[in-house]
């Protein structure tokens, strides 16, 4: 047996044997489709990817897209409250966020690992089978078949049903009031309508998403089938739009609005939950789990490629820099390691599922008054750890905002 073996091709998995390989760790990694398959697929979700995985990028030598139309450099953040007017308030992301299709991002760096020297096989293979040829396991695909192996941690996971039913696409037709802008739409009771540049293999296009509370008015749109009527379900888009984000509605060109192409949707829902990271196989060895094998965040706070991108560095260190067998103790002592940052992505990302408490809502009315609160506030979106520390009760947003009093 030699080296590691890596079981997905998603950003965990990728980052992870392109680490290995520069550490001079043997790997092979084992994807269940050759990589054109990668670049045909439907989309199936809609990552950003923050300064701190982009700097991780570049240490692997494969960040790209380094241009305006690939970029998200401001938030507009609207908040329904309410009162007859909502909060607002637009803020610098600083440094910008990358917004690149997976389906370009993925194939990137499965071909960067190739080039390499990496070994890749194709297929779909038991993972006792691919445990028989390595000293390590890494499970990094959350399919049906590897989560069997991985039950779900109860005592971390709060919730047994999805929060937030999902419908996005990326559209055509999409003016931007700011450019290279977000805008994020926080209603209450319904969910949230989210907008932002994204650049997909036609080019620079829109996300336009609706995170919908189950039974909440949004829902529908997540339910209906675009190909069963398109123009129904496009008509549908723009009177949810209209309703309850006016000022985006506004934007949209009436005649121009249109997915970029056929299938470019994604519809579902997720449970959030964090499965056991570790498990035995029948032969004794044992196999790790990180990505969506191991977390399952919903995409609200945009942590899901940061988290897979930190976790997958972070196990890297631990596998290259071990001296004593991949055992058992190696898994448990790795689990929990990883868990002392992934908690606070995990524990913010299930926060904010629910209903907004004053101390956040706080944060709102202050980053509507004072652009220096609103920057700080988004672009801590980069750094999951300070940005737990701060919204996760009254002492910690009373601590943030008096860094502005007096200033």
């Amino acid at each position: 047996m030699t080296g590691v073996g890596i079981v997905g091709t998603g950003i965990s998995g990728l980052q992870l044997a392109l680490r290995l390989q520069q550490s001079g760790v043997p790997v092979t990694v084992y994807a269940e489709e050759e990589v054109d398959r990668l670049k045909g697929a439907r989309p199936r979700n809609f990552p950003a990817r923050f300064g701190r995985t982009q700097q991780r990028e570049r240490e692997l030598g494969v960040f790209a897209w380094d241009f305006a139309d690939a970029q998200v450099r401001h938030w507009a953040v609207t908040v329904r409250t309410g009162d007859p007017a909502p909060l607002e308030f637009l803020a610098d992301l600083t440094p910008p966020s990358s917004v690149v299709d997976f389906r370009i991002y993925l194939p990137h760096l499965l071909n960067a690992f190739l080039d390499r020297g990496g070994e890749l096989v194709v297929g779909d293979r038991p993972v006792e089978e691919i445990a028989g040829r390595h000293d390590l396991v890494v499970v990094a695909n959350g399919n049906r078949s590897m989560r069997r192996l991985f039950p779900v941690d109860r005592s971390r996971s709060p919730y047994t049903g999805p929060q937030r039913i999902l419908c996005a696409g990326i559209y055509l037709g999409i003016d931007e009031e700011v450019p290279h802008s977000l805008d994020i739409h926080f209603l209450p009771g319904a969910g949230e309508i989210l907008r932002l540049p994204f650049y997909s293999p036609a080019g620079r296009a829109d996300v336009l998403a609706f995170e919908a509370v189950p039974g909440g008015p949004l829902e529908g749109i997540c339910h209906a089938d675009p190909d069963a009527d398109p123009a129904a379900f496009r008509r549908q888009v723009l009177d949810l739009v209209a309703v309850h984000a006016p000022g985006l509605r506004e934007r949209i060109d009436t005649a121009g609005f249109s997915l970029t192409a056929p299938g470019e949707l994604a519809q579902g829902a997720l449970t959030p939950v964090v499965r056991q990271g570790w498990a035995r196989l029948d032969d004794d060895t044992c196999a790790l789990a990180v990505g969506d094998a191991w977390i399952t965040n919903d995409p609200l706070t945009a942590q899901g490629a940061n988290l897979g991108s930190h976790t997958a560095f972070a196990l890297a260190e631990l596998i290259a820099g071990g001296t004593g067998p991949f055992d058992e103790e190696f898994c448990r002592d790795a689990c929990a390691r990883l868990w002392e940052h992934a908690r606070h992505v995990v524990e913010w990302s299930n926060a904010f599922l629910g209903e907004l408490p004053p101390h956040v809502g706080e944060v709102f009315r202050r980053a509507a008054a004072d652009k220096r609160v609103a920057d700080a506030f988004v672009s801590n979106f980069n750094d999951p750890v300070t940005m737990w520390r701060t919204v996760s009760g009254p002492d910690g947003v009373a601590a943030f905002l008096a860094g502005f009093d007096g200033a």
